[in-house]
């Protein structure tokens, strides 16, 4: 797993750009490696001191975002005209080889964000990585030994990560409340499908489907032990991020009164001339 190492978003990014603009050099390991952690570097005398750029390296080939050819050079996967921005391919990557339900090759970044979700208001408080490593493990594992079990070190690195991938925030007190408005956005074309309006419960149904680890996904259904989808109600951090995109205009509730739909009333939802109730009957794509 590349969170719980030295690997961070932004030396990801460096490395991708450092290929895209010089691609028509040819890099192999060695030199890579060299240019991201300099040998005028303090401490670094060799590769086995380079932990940040091997660390950097490994991730983005685990991500598919590198590959290796036949003469050893290490090129990007996508080509360098990529209309994407270097953040987005690897936002992109993210949403389909570590959100995307194979929970590879990181075990636990999709499960535990689940787990925080599924915690609802209640249950998302200020405690020490140790104690969340202890709640995770008896509440999804029921307290069996896993052979690279959770723990501090992994959850202080997937708290940077949740935060690059769009996945909440963090509060005063450095608690991080979840709230996937980010990644729902980046997805929106896929739960629509072509489409511009989706009745309430179709669009719930294809949001679990194609961001597994939010409501009523295959890997949040995995740890949220007391969640019952015929209670049609979303979480809180479901239910603000809903809010907001209605609010920033990518998406339109349509919540009349009489609506039998998901509730969003966790979040408390403003009124307004299409939120006429906290219970959602149509979900409207408006910004492509």
């Amino acid at each position: 797993m590349f969170t719980d190492g030295p690997v961070t978003p932004v030396r990801l990014e460096v490395l991708l750009d450092l290929l895209r603009e010089l691609s028509i050099r040819k890099f192999n390991r060695e030199k890579i490696l060299r240019v991201l952690q300099p040998d005028t570097l303090p401490g670094v005398m060799t590769d086995t001191k380079r932990d940040q750029a091997v660390a950097t390296l490994k991730a983005a080939f685990e991500l598919d975002l590198i590959t290796t050819d036949n003469g050893g050079r290490i090129r990007t996967t996508f080509e360098r005209k990529d209309p994407r921005t270097t953040r987005r391919i690897v936002l992109d990557a993210l949403d389909k080889h570590v959100l995307g339900g194979s929970m590879e090759p990181e075990t636990f970044f999709a499960l535990f964000y689940s787990y925080l979700l599924a915690l609802n208001k209640d249950g998302v408080r200020k405690k020490s990585g140790d104690d969340w490593a202890i709640d995770f493990d008896r509440d999804v594992f029921a307290g069996q030994r896993q052979s690279n079990p959770f723990n501090s070190t992994k959850y202080n690195g997937l708290r940077r990560w949740f935060r690059y991938a769009g996945l909440g925030w963090h509060d005063s007190e450095e608690v991080f409340q979840p709230n996937p408005f980010e990644r729902i956005l980046r997805r929106l074309p896929d739960i629509f499908d072509g489409r511009n309006k989706l009745r309430g419960e179709e669009f719930m149904e294809n949001l679990g489907k194609t961001c597994p680890e939010i409501d009523g996904g295959k890997v949040f259904r995995r740890v949220a032990g007391n969640w019952k989808p015929e209670n049609k109600t979303c979480t809180l951090g479901l239910s603000h991020a809903l809010i907001e995109l209605h609010q920033e205009n990518k998406i339109r509730l349509h919540c009349p009164q009489d609506s039998r739909g998901w509730s969003i009333k966790d979040a408390d939802p403003p009124s307004d001339d299409t939120l006429k109730s906290d219970k959602i009957e149509i979900v409207e794509l408006l910004d492509t």
